[in-house]
């Protein structure tokens, strides 16, 4: 009786062994095999993890034969994302914005620096992606507040030994340079007043008259 010996196909597992949090991969074992068990129940040639750890699997042959193999899958953390800067900001003015952690950057207005200069309202996001191909998005609110309306009302003109009432408008604290911090002042001397307008969030406007 002739006796014949079968070779066992070397099991090999194939596919990704690094993953990012929350995502997912995919192992596979060549097709053909009569059945699969795999160290996770499963028994397809193929299957998809989302935990990292330690992956086996045994294959059967025609024949009877079986082999087994196993791989070590890795979960790769995704990058700390944070936008830090000012949010608010006055008209005219503008605001550095800079992404925390570490590796590349990708900002919705196309920048690829860690830090961008903004001058306009509107919703800032980043994306960073990890030296290992992980990637966090994060984003932020740019609010841009008006300047207060500063106009100085009163005469202008007046006889020597007279006075003159100064009002400022607008809405706020007021520095005039006199050093007065009232809306209004009482002047008896020619030359040039000011007024520096600050309201309530923070805006200042300049306004003068002779």
């Amino acid at each position: 009786m002739e006796v014949i010996v079968t070779t066992t196909p070397i099991c090999v597992i194939t596919g990704g062994l690094v993953f990012c949090e929350g995502g997912s991969t995919e192992l596979c074992v060549p097709a053909g095999a009569v059945s699969y068990l795999w160290s996770n129940g499963a028994t397809t040639n193929c299957i998809t993890v989302s935990a990292p750890g330690l992956y086996s699997v045994e294959v059967t042959y025609a024949g009877g034969c079986s082999s087994s193999c196993e791989a070590s899958v890795i979960e790769n953390p995704l990058p700390i994302c944070a936008i830090t800067g000012g949010l608010v900001l006055c008209e005219g003015g503008s605001t550095e914005l800079c992404a925390t952690g570490v590796g590349s950057y990708l900002w919705s207005n196309g920048a690829t620096t860690s830090c961008i200069t903004v001058n306009t309202a509107g919703v800032y996001s980043v994306t960073i992606t990890s030296p290992d191909g992980c990637e966090s998005n994060c984003q932020v609110t740019v609010v841009v507040n008006p300047l207060p309306i500063c106009s100085i009302t009163g005469g202008l003109v007046l006889c020597e030994g007279a006075t003159s009432e100064l009002c400022a408008t607008g809405t706020g604290s007021y520095l005039w340079s006199t050093g007065a911090t009232t809306s209004c002042i009482t002047v008896d001397v020619a030359g040039i007043y000011s007024v520096t307008i600050t309201s309530p969030d923070g805006c200042s406007s300049t306004c003068q008259v002779e």
